[in-house]
This record gives C-alpha cells, structure tokens and sequence, in this order.
C-alpha cells in the first residue's frame, strides 16, 4: 500500500492519507497532497530566529538551498496556503500520548517546524538529502514523529513516539518553472481555438445526469466554475513538471471532482473517480493529427523541457487508448434557434478541421473558489441526504451519522472567507477587496451554493427545538442544531451582501424569509439576511406588507431593543435617500402605540437588583455543599409616585441569562427577579418566573412591606428552591429547574424601598434558624474574596462593530472547586522503578517524621491530639500496613503521574543509592521508642525551572488527588472547618 499525505485545509484542519498504490485505476487527488518546501535551517538558526522578535529575511530558505539531514523545515500546504504542524488535540482512542497533525494559519511558534532525519544507516547527519530516501519526520515543539496511526480502527496520521519511515516524492521545482508554459495539476480553461467558446458542463440548475456530459459554450460560462479543469499527469512524481507533447494525462473538472472519460456504450462523459481507470480517462496532447511515428519519450526526472505555451499553442486533444480526437457534434437547425449555441464535445476518429485548442490558466482566486465549491456541495449533499434519512420512518440515532463537527467548521471558514473587506482600508484597496468578494459570491451562486444552504436550512426547520432534533439525531447531533441554523443564515447573508443580484433571488421569497422569523434561535441570521435584501434590491420595498413589518415589530418583544430589528425598520423607512412614506406609516402605526420607553415620554419606577458575591453550583465531584440558606430583612417601604406600585422580589438567579437592564416597562424583557427564565423570586403573594406569577397560600397574605423577614432556602441535590415569610413556609416551591449555570441571592426593588441582606455569622445574623442541614450563605465566600453586595447591571459599548445597545452581566466560569487529578489508570510503573517507589515513600515519612516532631509531637502507642502523641513515628519498616501502603501508595501515583506528564524516569547513575548521605539530626529528635528521622541530604541538588515548574504540578495534582478522595467520603468545601460530630 502506498499513501500520501494530505490535507484538505478548507473545514477540515486534520490531516489524513490519500492512497496512491492504485493510481491507474482509481487516481489519487493530488492537489491536496502537495507541499512547499518553505524553509529549511539548522536547528541553531532555527531557535534563535525564534528567540528573535523580528526574522532577518537572509534566513529564509530558498529554491537553490540544498536540504541536509537534521534540518528543520517549514512545509507549507499548496492548496490552501496554511502550514503543516503538530496540534495540541487529540483525536486517538489507544494513544492518550499522541497529538493530532493538521494544519494552522500562520507559521509563528515551533509547532509548524519538523526536523528531518536518515532512516538508513548508510546517511548520517549533516549529508544532503535524495529522492528516494526513508526519512523520519519529528516535530520541534513537541519532540514526537510523524506517525500513521491505526490507533482509532481507521488509518490516521498523529505525532507519536512510535516511529513512520516517509518519502519525499518531488512535484515541481519552483527555481525551474518556466513561466507562460503549460504544467501539471494546474487549473485551467479549455478554449475551442482562438474563439470565445470553452468546455465547460451544464449549470447546477440541470440535473445529475445532464451535468456528466461535456459541451462547447460562449459568452458567460468562460468566467464561471463550470469550466475549469485541471490536466493530471499520470506519472505521480514530477507531475507538476512541464507537459510534453504526447504526455498522457487525466482531465479532471474541478467543481464536481468528475474525470473525462470515454464510455464504450455511452461515449464522453464525467465519470466518478472511483471508475476512471486510466484506459478510459487518459488523454494527450498532439501539435497536429497528421499520422507520424510518434516516439515514446522516456520519463525523465525534472520538471523536463517547456513545450507548450498558454494562450499560443494550438493543442489537438487525443485519446491515448482508442486514438480518437477530442472533437464536437454538429448543431441541428432546431437546437440554434432554441438558444444559447452549445455544441457538444464527443470523441472521433477524424474529428473537424478546427479541433484545436488553446489553454488559459484560471487565476489562483479561481481555482481556489472552484476547489471550495467542489468540497463544500460534496459536504452539503452528504449532510442533506442524512437529514432526508432521518425524517423517513427509520428514527433510529444510529442509523445515520450526521457530519456535524465538519458542517460546523466548513460554515465558519465559508463565512470568514465572504467577509467584507475592513473598513480602515484604502478606498482603491477596498474597492479591489470588494470587487473580488462579489467575484467569489457570483462562482458561488452560478454553482447552485445559495440552493444548496436553502435546502439545509428547510431540512433543519422541520425540527422545532434541539430536543426535537435529539430524539432523530442523537444528543450529540443535537448540540450543535441550534449553531449550525444560524450558521446557515449567517452564510446566506455573507453570499448576498453587496450583490445587488444575488439578493434580487430573494425578492419572490419574501413570505418564506419573513415567516422564519418565528425562529427566535435563529432570527438574528434571519434579520442579517432581510437587511441586505432590503439595502441591495429597493423593488422589495414595494412589496412589503403589513403583516411582514407586523411580524419584525414582534420581534422587538421578543428580544427586547435589538439594533439589528431596529436596522431593518430604518432601511425600510429610506430607500436611496428617498423616504418611503407607506412604509413609514405603517411602522408608526403599529410600532409606537403602548410603547412610552421607546419615545422615554412616560415616568418609568426605576428598578434595581442587588447581589453578593456569592455563587453556588453543583457538577459530579464538586467540593462544594448543596443546601444553602439567607433571609432579606425590609426595612423600609415608600410608595412612588408612578402609576405602577412599587416591585420588591427576593429569591435565586443564575450567572448566565439573567441580565436585568437598567430602564423597565412592558413589553421590554427582564427587569427584575423573576421576569426571565433563569430567575426565581417571591414578592409575598406570587412565585415568579419567566415573567408568569403564581399564587401561593401565606399567613396573612400581603405583599412585602417594612420589618417583613423573607427566608430563602436553596437545595441543590433535589433541586428546589422554597421561602418562608416571618418564618413560616410558604406552600409553594420550585423544583427541577436547570443547574448548568452558578446561583446567587438576589433582590430587585424600586423606588423608595430599603432592605438587607442577613447571610449569617458575622454578616448579619439570622433572625430565625435555618431548616435542618442548610447552610448560611456566607460559608460559600472564596478564602481570598472579601464579601460585597453589587448591583447587577452594565452598559455595554460599541465592540468589533457590534452594537450591543445593553445587555448581560458579566458571567462566571464555575467558582465551585471540582478536583481533576492526572488520569493514571492506563499508567503501569516498569519494574526498575518499583525499588525507586519505595526509596521515595521510605524518604517522605522521614521528612514528615522531621516536621511532626518540630511541632512538638512524641511518639505514643494511641494517637492523642491533645498531647501530641503520635503512633507513626517510628521508622517506615515498623509503620502499621495502612499508613505504610498509602505511602507506597502515594509514592507510586507520584511516579505515575510524572509518566502520565510525558517524563521519562530511571536511574542516571547505578551507584547514586549507594553515594547518598543522610542528615544527621541532634538528639532532641529521638523518641521513646527508639528511632530518630534520617532524611536524605538533597542540599546539593539544584532544580532547574522547568523542573521547578514540574514540582508545582506534583504539588497540585497531589492535592486534586486528596481532595478527590474527600469528596468521595462526603466532604464538602466551607470557609470554616466544622468537625464532623456537629454536622
């Protein structure tokens, strides 16, 4: 078996092998396996330029540099311009060691920089490098090889510590390349002659079967995807060389992947690569059909001698295996007059006197478009076909696996790539940006793009919510529903903004674009899209109707002041400068009546929410107590002179999703405790949430007033949250709400209203005892943060041109301590360092030994805390079998861990056991029983920083691994320690 390298680059950054041994019959897509060659340097060079900030352009590697072993070299992917290197992910399921190789942007750092190495013993370090020769690839950051892999069942590439012998085979010399003159692997046009007609195949609106067959056609399609081809040498090695005369080569068309071929039953068609053996798609070319004896030239290494120039020579095309010419059928009367002239290009024996061709090379911004087209339908077509599997009667998750990850990433390069050009730019530099922005979207769109992400988008709107989904797809599939919908919408947008043509397609679907608003996970996408619609094609504007401004208006109540909503409305209400007045009407009349915040012409009660810093969550293994309990005193209640009474709410709210604004009013989202879905609160007569109040039975039912005590009592192990009032439970709670986010005590009053916090302890004591097994709040401070209460509030600015009018507070990552411990289990010590296990576990009970008796302890046959008498203080081989195996035990797991790490561990000298000295203590150390600590003297080891930073880990880890086997005995964390028998 023969592979290649090779790596897509485009949605996909992993690299993977494309197989080569069965070229003839099935040919190999070379056009991602090609590498550049970019640098080569010492591995001195190479570190000081990486110490240095700015690189000195003589280092830089160039053609006529000879390549040696034990360089670094730089390799830079062809097709996609980014850099081979050693991630820092992992993909594989059996090597928790190995790191994924893919590709990366740039070339800063030392990941993308492998060092080069004979696998012969016959080369040595320091000779040239030659075709041919087994070499090993390791990577400079990473000290790991480039391996492949079968680690995850299938054929993979990773960096490793098993080893791969890998051969360069040379495409093309950059130093020999004779520019105007026709080569491999490049794409090109096809032109008949010097006319205005190339090959090209039918457009995306036609079906499968029409698109396989080849034809000759003018005016447009000679600037569009469809006709561009890429000529592929049979011969894989310098098949980017120089093209001769009579060279065999496949014609491959770029957009759908298809090769020329010649059928026996059906004539020329576009076969799948899987059946493009090389008797069927090998072609050459002739200077001219005149029968002469053509001589067999021998392949020769090298790019070879420059023969044939683009634009100049007139090629004649020949099938190698039949001898027949690339000609065209001749047009009947009827099919001229029906339309554009296409002639269809067939195979003959004899073919017309004006066969002849000419070859244009497309630009690079081309090709590259065409190649992207090419995956990017290939992707599209696969994950359409397994949403059509999934809505049929077959509901099985495993029935079918959607691409989701890849669909993701190829929507997020889709959409970097359609970016509009930055707005700091030149006016001449801008305006070459956006000519050639509208260049890519027109090959996007003639190639059927827009269609495609339609149809997804249908697909996936059949699925009301990402639960519905799950329930067809899988709980995985269903994690990224929600971002790939708006991905879609927002690829659409980037395809048709600033293409007034482009957008002009939406201007009969202005019902489905409008009627997708409903989405709410999806109508920011949606109102990108209608904003461009209306800027580009003003004839929309005259088919808007009342129901669609009805329809975005509502939107407004949805998401409250969102300044895409309030864009579409102004480019509804102004065409060129030019106020549509029918429009503006409308909006006024459906947007500004029972709205007094927008105009602010109404007195507004002004509400506050108030928090301490404290946060409260749960995840499996967490240290942190599940059952928390605060009261909030009212101290003093004014009514305010509004039309609404006066809003005091006390309960729970979430750090992600409850963002009270400053502002209020109906109609305007969150603005207190309750009003949203990630906030719980109680006023004395209702529990409120998600803006809905429920009545619940109290004593003496009233709405808070002054000297009211409001008890809240929060359980995270059912979940519920539960009150009491004046210390009687309220006969309601909330229960089985989400628990992804961190809690926190929270109030929301207006004007006029004075209250207290009482968290217990020092911070206020409570005013009744908390239910049995609820802690205060106050046990839950961090040991460094100093407790305050702060508003929760924040007016956001203008960032990266987003306008985010207000919004969120700023939320928390989980403050909760979850121990994460090295996973050793797959780690199984070698049997040399056994006796280092026990050298290690002996000399830390020394050491503990040592620092025991400084702090005054004695030895005694029973522990006494009070007297300090300690049973373990005697040498480790009298130890009890308990504390001498968790020694050992912890020992072990030391050593464990530094192999998890990636260290190597043994013994650098055979005879250091036997030179180590121990320390020599006074006599005030020795004990009753007889022994007296000997530590090791380590007084003359020096640790390096590197070492020194390892030591900080051990430190840790060593910790995570304490504090993971206290939780698991039910410990949980407390700013005081409470001993057991009061709990």
């Amino acid at each position: 078996i023969k592979l290649c390298l090779s790596c897509e680059g485009f949605g996909n950054r992993l690299c993977f092998l494309e197989t080569t041994s069965n070229a003839q019959n099935i040919p190999p897509d070379l056009a991602i396996c090609c590498f550049i060659l970019e640098q080569s340097l010492s591995v001195r060079a190479l570190q000081e330029m990486l110490s240095n900030s700015s690189v000195d352009e003589s280092s830089q590697g160039g053609g006529h540099r000879t390549l040696l072993y034990g360089h670094a070299i730089l390799l830079k992917h062809t097709h996609s311009s980014m850099y081979l290197c050693c991630l820092t992910t992992s993909r594989s399921l059996t090597d928790k060691l190995a790191f994924d190789v893919g590709l990366q942007e740039d070339s800063t750092g030392e990941a993308c920089w492998w060092t080069i190495h004979p696998a012969s013993k016959q080369r040595s370090e320091g000779e040239k490098v030659r075709v041919g020769d087994d070499l090993i690839l390791v990577s400079v950051s990473s000290e790991r090889y480039l391996h492949l892999s079968y680690a995850s069942g299938d054929l993979m590439v990773d960096a490793s510590f098993m080893q791969t012998l890998w051969t360069m085979t040379p495409v093309m010399s950059g130093c020999e390349l004779a520019e105007g003159f026709l080569t491999g692997g490049y794409v090109l046009r096809l032109f008949h002659g010097h006319m205005d007609e190339c090959l090209a195949i039918p457009g995306a609106e036609q079906g499968d079967d029409q698109r396989r067959v080849a034809h000759y056609e003018g005016g447009a399609v000679c600037s569009h995807a469809r006709s561009l081809w890429r000529l592929e040498p049979l011969r894989i090695a310098w098949s980017g060389g120089h093209i001769k005369w009579g060279q065999s080569f496949r014609i491959r068309h770029i957009t759908t992947g298809r090769y020329l071929c010649l059928d026996e039953e059906k004539g020329l068609l576009l076969v799948d690569p899987e059946k493009a053996n090389s008797k069927m798609s090998a072609f050459c070319v002739r200077i001219s059909k005149e029968k002469i004896e053509v001589i067999q030239k021998r392949d020769v290494e090298g790019m070879g001698t420059p023969e044939i120039k683009y634009g100049e020579s007139m090629c004649f095309v020949q099938h190698v295996s039949t001898g027949l010419w690339l000609t065209y059928a001749a047009v009947d009367a009827k099919s001229a007059r029906l339309g554009p002239l296409k002639r269809k290009a067939i195979l003959h024996k004899e073919g017309h006197m004006d066969d002849a061709l000419t070859v244009a090379r497309s630009q690079t911004e081309e090709s590259q478009a065409a190649r992207m087209i090419f995956s990017t339908s290939g992707l599209f077509n696969q994950f359409i076909k397994g949403l059509d599997a999934l809505s049929g009667k077959n509901k099985s998750p495993n029935s079918t696996s959607l691409p989701m990850d890849t669909v993701v990433l190829s929507l997020q390069d889709l959409i970097f790539y359609f970016r509009p050009p930055e707005e700091e730019l030149e006016h001449e530099d801008k305006q070459f940006k956006l000519r050639s922005l509208k260049n890519r979207q027109n090959l996007f769109q003639e190639e059927g793009m827009i269609t495609h992400v339609l149809d997804c988008v249908d697909r996936l709107n059949v699925y009301n919510t990402a639960a519905h989904f799950s329930e067809y797809a899988g709980e995985e599939a269903a994690e990224s529903w929600k971002e790939i919908v708006n991905l879609l919408y927002e690829l659409l947008a980037s395809l048709i903004r600033g293409n007034r043509a482009n957008c002009a397609l939406f201007c009969d679907n202005l019902d489905w674009l409008v009627s997708k608003l409903d989405r709410l996970e999806a109508s920011s996408g949606i109102l990108e899209v209608l904003y461009c619609v209306l800027i580009e094609s003003p004839e929309v504007l005259n088919i808007i109707q009342e129901n669609h401004i009805k329809s975005i208006i509502s939107l407004l109540d949805k998401h409250g002041r969102n300044h895409k909503v309030l864009d579409v409305l102004c480019s509804l209400c102004v065409c060129n400068g030019v106020a549509v007045r029918s429009n503006q009407n409308l909006i006024t009349e459906n947007l500004l009546p029972g709205r007094d915040l927008l105009l602010q012409t109404n007195i507004i009660n002004y509400v506050t929410s108030m928090r301490p810093n404290i946060f409260l969550g749960t995840c499996e293994g967490s240290t942190q107590y599940k059952k928390w309990y605060f009261e909030v005193m009212v101290d003093q209640v004014e009514p305010f002179l509004t039309a609404q009474p006066y809003h005091l709410r006390v309960g729970w709210a979430l750090t992600e999703g409850y963002s009270p604004y400053p502002g209020g009013g109906e109609g305007w989202g969150a603005n207190g405790v309750g009003d949203d879905l990630y906030s719980y609160g109680f006023d004395g007569l209702h529990l409120w949430s998600g803006r809905v109040p429920r009545h619940v039975a109290t004593p003496n039912e009233h709405i808070l007033a002054a000297e009211d005590v409001i008890s809240c009592c929060l359980d995270l192990s059912v979940p519920s949250i539960s009150f009491r009032i004046n210390g009687h439970p309220v006969q309601g709670m909330f229960e089985n709400f989400n628990l992804d986010s961190l809690f926190f005590p929270v109030v929301s009053f207006s004007a006029g209203v004075k209250l207290r916090f009482l968290l217990g302890g020092r911070h206020g004591d409570f005013k009744f005892l908390p239910p049995p097994g609820y802690a205060p709040c106050y046990e839950a401070v961090l040991p460094r943060d100093r407790l305050r209460i702060e508003p929760i509030k924040e007016y956001k600015h203008d960032f990266d041109a987003i306008r985010n009018l207000l919004g969120p507070t700023q939320s928390l990552s989980h403050t909760a301590f979850t121990p994460g411990p090295v996973d050793t289990i797959q780690i199984v010590l070698p049997p040399h360092l056994e006796r280092i296990r026990e050298k290690l576990a002996e000399n830390s009970h020394e050491l503990w030994a040592v620092t025991r008796i400084e702090q005054g302890w004695t030895y005694g046959p029973f522990r006494d805390d009070n007297k300090k008498l300690h049973p373990c203080l005697v040498d480790f081989q009298s130890l009890p079998e308990p504390e001498k195996n968790y020694n050992l035990a912890m020992s072990g797991e030391t050593l464990k861990t530094l192999l998890a790490l990636g260290c190597h561990v043994g013994m650098g000298d055979e005879k250091a056991e036997e030179n180590l000295k121990k320390n020599k203590l006074p006599k005030t150390y020795m004990q009753s029983s007889g022994y007296k600590p000997a530590p090791l003297d380590l007084s003359y080891v020096k640790l390096t920083p590197n070492q020194n930073t390892l030591v900080e880990r051990l430190a840790e880890n060593g910790h995570n691994v304490w504090a993971r086997d206290r939780v698991r005995q039910g410990w949980t964390y407390s700013i005081v320690q409470v001993p057991t028998s009061l709990l």
